[in-house]
């Protein structure tokens, strides 16, 4: 399939599609006129890097992540495991953080109420 069609079939634009294949995180092969020719597994693929950036994972992860699918090697969920363990630890400040400032605006409005 044309990047077109793969674009509207995961709902990644092509841009991006473009993006995720300068990075290896997606293959096309090239015909000879120089158009992409994705194959049907890169609905999903395109589908799942675009949900993982959408989280902020970065670049290494997706990568990583990718490298679990299907037959991966102990090595690879082993790594998967290590980064994802960093990513976690990222949240939790990240969510301690944003708890801090939710209660420091409820404090606000609710001073501004009285």
């Amino acid at each position: 399939m044309k990047i077109g069609e793969l674009s509207r079939r995961s709902g990644v634009s092509p841009r991006s599609l473009r993006y995720y294949e300068q990075h290896g995180l997606l293959s096309a092969d090239r015909e000879s006129n120089g158009y992409r020719e994705y194959d049907e597994a890169m609905v999903v693929r395109a589908e799942t890097i675009h949900m993982l950036f959408g989280m902020d994972f970065s670049r290494d992860i997706v990568r990583t992540v990718l490298a679990c699918a299907g037959d991966a090697s102990e090595a690879s969920h082993e790594a998967l495991a290590e980064q994802l363990t960093k990513v976690r630890s990222d949240l939790a400040e990240r969510i301690a953080l944003l708890t801090d400032t939710h209660q420091q605006i409820g404090d606000f409005l609710e001073q501004r109420r009285r």
